[in-house]
C-alpha cells in the first residue's frame, strides 16, 4: 500500500514540475549560455610599420570594406560548461541573445568601431550546404564605441545548435580601419532544453 502511495506522489510531483517548469516552447527550462570569442584581427589599410604615425586620428579608408572581414567563429553549445555531463539533453529552442565585441590591445589607443556601418551575423552547421540563418544584427553601428552589442533576431537555431559544431559568420558594411583592430567578445545564447 505504501509503495502505491509513493508512486502516486511521484507522478503528481512530476506532473507539477512538468506543468510549472515548462517554458513556452515545450521545454523544461531556459538556460543562458555564454561562449567566448577569442582574439581576432581586422587588418588596417596602412602598413603595420606606419600605423603608429599615420593612424593616430582613427581615420577610415575611402573604399568599401571587405564584407566578410570577420573570421568565422565555431561554437559548440553541447560542450558548454552549463551542459557538461548532460549529453541526453535536447534543444527545444536556441536563440542568440546578443554578441558583444570589444576592441582590445594591441589595438591603438582610441580605436573604435566607427569604421563599421552595419553588422549582420549568420549561423550555419560546419560543412552544411543549408543556407546560413541571420541570428544577430546591428544597423547602424553606434559611433565612438569600443564595445558593441549585436542583438539577436529571435531566430530559433535549435537544429543548427544541435550539431557538434556550428559557426557564426559576419557580413559587414563600412570602410577599412586605418590601423589593425584586435577584438574579442562573448556570444550569449538563450537555450530551452527538454
Amino acid at each position: 500500500m505504501k509503495s502505491r502511495w509513493v508512486k502516486s506522489l511521484t507522478v503528481v510531483a512530476a506532473a507539477l514540475m512538468f506543468g510549472l517548469g515548462c517554458d513556452d516552447n515545450g521545454g523544461l527550462g531556459s538556460i543562458s549560455i555564454d561562449l567566448p570569442i577569442h582574439d581576432q584581427k581586422i587588418p588596417g589599410y596602412v602598413d603595420a610599420s606606419l600605423q603608429p604615425l599615420v593612424c593616430s586620428l582613427n581615420l577610415v579608408g575611402s573604399s568599401p570594406i571587405n564584407t566578410d572581414i570577420l573570421t568565422p567563429i565555431s561554437f559548440s553549445i553541447k560542450a558548454s560548461d552549463e551542459l557538461k555531463g548532460r549529453s541526453e539533453i535536447g534543444f527545444a529552442n536556441v536563440e542568440v541573445a546578443q554578441i558583444r565585441l570589444s576592441i582590445i590591445p594591441p589595438s591603438q589607443s582610441g580605436q573604435t568601431w566607427d569604421f563599421l556601418d552595419s553588422v549582420k551575423l549568420y549561423a550555419q552547421v560546419v560543412g552544411s550546404a543549408t543556407p546560413p540563418v541571420l541570428v544577430a544584427e546591428l544597423d547602424p553601428v553606434p559611433r565612438g564605441q569600443t564595445t558593441i552589442s549585436v542583438k539577436g533576431t529571435g531566430q530559433d537555431i535549435s537544429d543548427i545548435a544541435s550539431a557538434d559544431n556550428f559557426r557564426i559568420t559576419g557580413v559587414v558594411s563600412g570602410r577599412p580601419p586605418c590601423a589593425d583592430i584586435h577584438f574579442d567578445g562573448e556570444a550569449d545564447f538563450d537555450v530551452s532544453v527538454f
